[in-house]
């Protein structure tokens, strides 16, 4: 009886290790999105194949423990190769691979399923969940259970040790160089070290390592010629002009797709603008999705590649604890600090980090009234304009605005939805789904750049000196790869940086984390020690890995470590930001007509009434009018106006305290 069990658990054995080689390969055949691919892979690289096969074979070890071990296999499969599957699905729409922090953003992609998921879509996710569900169920009850004896303590203790093995293993080959921990492209990372090790590694890296070297000497060394802010005075600046940086979702210019042909120009004005302005390529992290990392480099001067593979730090370390940034360097020299955003203020946590970074007021959608959105759902950024006007005109300090656009996003749409569009492909696509994907798109980015002709005119009327900084934050996911580009590159974005005062037109490459840095050293200013770091060798390429090692330092230091180079305690305070830059007032209530109507001002089509704290089925008239259905109305009832986000009701302000007195 004993030798039966033992050939049963070394057959069982033998299974397992056939069985996770064959789910690595499907998942590797994903990841390339090629079955050839998947099977060079193994052959290329056989060591790194065979140690992802490990972690498999790790986690179906435990398997071992129990006498549904079959079912347990079932589930751990299938959770790798749904993972493998969701890799695979996210690449063909956006290019870059499933890491960790998608599901991290979970919250914030649920609002969207609207924009990416149609009702049949919709409904066969449903019955496929349901479908898994009963599978499931059915291989629980059905599947066949161990007979013999277990040993559940020597079998979890050996399940136990390959997890000790695998992690020494896995810690020797990271050390000799076989795998890495630092993806600089995560594109590239996942393609080179496959899926299973380059997900596993999001899980369990967060944050900027600490560099081996770490010590306040390595700190007040680097700091030595920068200054700690304590110790260095401020430069004068050349100019104090109002800078504003405008993020364009997924803009580039189609012009540079190899023999992609179009009726017309999408972008002559954008175009038009590189000729006379500073312009170039803006190297940035991320393909079709990561805005918010986009805008994290941009506005701290933080290297992404520091941290772990795919995070988010808007969803990480950002939203309990501040750091550096250009809003903080700006209000050195009496900047207010504002960002735009025309879509709801919750997403990316971008409402909770922003006062970590430094803003005076955060205007999202929920305080605008836009009537034009886009046939997919996002609002057109024409809307932008007004709002950049607005907040100019609402201080009499030099202002710095982050503004960012939606209508550009995806997801593209497969039908010719807009009838005669404008901008048309003549040439060079013969998929007429990905034809009609990509017209859409065109004729997106024709709209956004008409837009960018208004804004750039308005400016141009105030009596105030202005840069205005335009980027794309990634390239859209419309299936190009590096060789359909003239660049060869799917990891640059075009920049320009508009002025109206002259100031010298200078073409070059610049990493997003050096983007602020640049504007600033332009300006004469030093505020900040990133940000007087990345002076020091913007122009110094032949430093570039001091430069990068010392950048890491900072990184670490400032948000994880001991903030040395702030004298030991971190100077920044949140700010206590404001939402929308408008007063929301009521102002009278009263019955009419059978109606509630409360009268006000900059009401929105986000605006809610609460009545002694119970909120009512609201209908926005306009901007000074909402009404209400209260048949109950009572004297000294308590009325308050609250901005929610449409989509989870979450409370972003609200009005003082208005009571009804009666007729």
């Amino acid at each position: 009886m004993e030798k039966r069990i033992k050939n049963s658990l070394f057959l069982n054995a033998i299974i397992v290790v056939a069985v996770t080689f064959v789910i690595n390969l499907i998942i590797e055949m994903f990841n390339r999105c090629s079955v050839v691919e998947g099977i060079l892979f193994m052959f290329k690289s056989p060591l790194k194949f065979l140690l992802t096969t490990l972690i498999i074979i790790t986690v179906f070890s435990f398997g071992f423990i129990f006498k549904r071990r079959i079912f347990y296999w079932t589930i751990s499969g299938s959770i790798f190769l749904i993972l493998g599957l969701i890799n695979r699905i996210l690449q063909s729409v956006r290019v870059s691979p499933f890491n960790p922090s998608d599901i991290a953003v979970l919250d914030s992609a649920i609002t969207l399923v609207n924009k990416y998921v149609n009702l049949i879509e919709m409904i066969l996710i449903i019955i496929g969940i349901i479908l898994v569900i009963g599978i499931y169920g059915y291989i629980f009850i059905k599947a066949p259970k161990f007979e013999g004896k277990i040993n559940k303590w020597k079998n979890l203790s050996i399940s136990l040790l390959m997890v000790v093995f695998t992690f020494i293993i896995f810690k020797v080959a990271i050390f000799t160089g076989v795998f890495t921990t630092k993806f600089t492209n995560l594109t590239n990372a996942y393609r080179e070290y496959g899926f299973v090790y380059s997900f596993g590694i999001g899980i369990i890296d967060k944050g900027v390592k600490k560099p081996s070297d770490y010590s306040k000497k390595t700190i007040e060394k680097i700091t030595k010629d920068t200054g700690k802010d304590s110790e260095i005075e401020l430069s004068k600046a050349n100019d104090t002009p109002n800078i504003i940086f405008l993020q364009l979702e997924s803009f580039f210019d189609l012009k540079t797709v190899k023999n992609l042909q179009l009726n017309e120009n999408p972008i002559p004005y954008f175009n038009q603008l590189q000729q006379q302005y500073s312009s170039g390529y803006l190297d940035v992290f991320n393909v079709g999705y990561g805005t918010c990392n986009t805008e994290f480099q941009i506005m701290t001067g933080m290297n992404l590649a520091d941290f772990g593979p795919g995070e988010i730090p808007f969803k990480s370390v950002l939203r309990d604890r501040t750091c550096e940034s250009m809003a903080f360097d700006l209000k050195e020299y009496g900047y207010k600090t504002h960002a735009i955003h025309d879509n709801n203020a919750t997403f990316y946590h971008r409402s909770t980090v922003f006062p970590n970074i430094g803003y005076d007021s955060f205007t999202s959608i929920e305080y605008m009234n836009v009537n034009d959105y886009t046939k997919t759902g996002w609002a057109k950024d024409k809307c932008l304009t007004s709002e950049i006007i607005d907040t100019l005109k609402s201080t009499d300090e030099p202002d710095y605005i982050y503004t960012i656009s939606v209508q550009g996003h995806g997801s593209y749409p497969t039908s010719n939805i807009l009838g005669n569009p404008e901008i048309k492909v003549t040439g060079g696509m013969d998929d007429e789904s990905r034809k009609y994907a990509i017209e859409y798109y065109a004729n997106q980015t024709h709209e956004m750049d008409e837009f960018i002709k208004e804004l750039t005119d308005e400016l141009s009327k105030l009596d105030e000196h202005t840069i205005l900084v335009m980027y794309g934050d990634h390239l859209p996911g419309l299936g190009f790869s590096e060789s359909d580009l003239t660049n060869n590159n799917m990891y640059q974005t075009p920049y320009v940086i508009w002025n109206n005062f002259g100031m010298q037109k200078e073409d070059k490459e610049i990493q997003s984390y050096e983007l602020s840095s640049t504007i600033l050293k332009s300006l004469n200013m030093n505020s900040g020690v990133i940000n007087r770091l990345h002076q020091k060798y913007l122009d110094d390429a032949d430093l570039k890995d001091e430069y990068l090692s010392e950048l890491q330092e900072l990184e670490y230091d400032t948000l994880f470590g001991d903030s040395i180079a702030y004298g030991g305690i971190n100077p920044y305070e949140p700010t206590d930001m404001k939402m929308g830059i408008k007063d929301i007032t009521i102002d009278k209530i009263e019955k009419k007509d059978g109606d509630v109507v409360i009268s006000g001002s900059n009401f929105t089509k986000f605006s809610k009434v609460y009545v002694n704290d119970e909120i009512f089925d609201t209908e926005f008239v306009d901007e000074n009018t909402l009404k209400i259905k209260d048949d109950e109305l009572k004297s000294l009832d308590s009325f308050v106006v609250k901005q929610c986000v449409a989509e989870s009701g979450y409370e972003l302000s609200q009005t003082k305290e208005c009571l009804y007195y009666g007729e």
